[in-house]
């Protein structure tokens, strides 16, 4: 598989105002704008960090969603780790032959319209990674 590089740290808050606020503070940028995820279980943004990335801010809004399930389990904080793959069917493949298991069956569009894949983050040792294609 080739790996691009991380394209963002997902990280899960419970108000996603206050949070763009804060960072866009802290870190003295302008987050972008709040979207609704494609399933309508978050609301998240994207904080720009440099060159090495960006941090995606997530709210969950619905009990159903993943994050909702990861904060029961862990809290709010850091929930996965975004990286870019050239060829996001062949990682999956290679990935799946070493045994790592994914939180769906196939990949799916994200709400900025590419396509992504989480892992199972039993799978990593307690990580989520979110495999993003080009």
């Amino acid at each position: 598989m080739e790996v691009l590089g991380i394209d963002h740290i997902g990280i899960a808050v419970e108000d996603i105002n206050k949070a763009v606020l804060m960072y866009e503070k802290i870190l003295g940028v302008s987050a972008g704008e709040i979207f609704s995820g494609r399933t309508g279980t978050m609301k998240g943004s994207y904080v720009p960090i440099g060159k090495a990335g960006r941090l995606e801010l997530v709210q969950p809004i619905s009990p159903d969603s993943r994050t909702t399930r990861l904060v029961e389990e862990k809290g709010y904080g850091i929930v996965h780790l975004a990286i870019e793959v050239a060829d996001l069917d062949r990682a999956v493949e290679e990935l799946r032959d070493a045994g790592i298991q994914f939180m769906d069956e196939k990949p799916t569009p994200s709400s900025s319209g590419r396509r992504i894949i989480f892992t199972d983050p039993k799978s990593l040792g307690g990580v989520s990674i979110e495999f993003v294609g080009k």
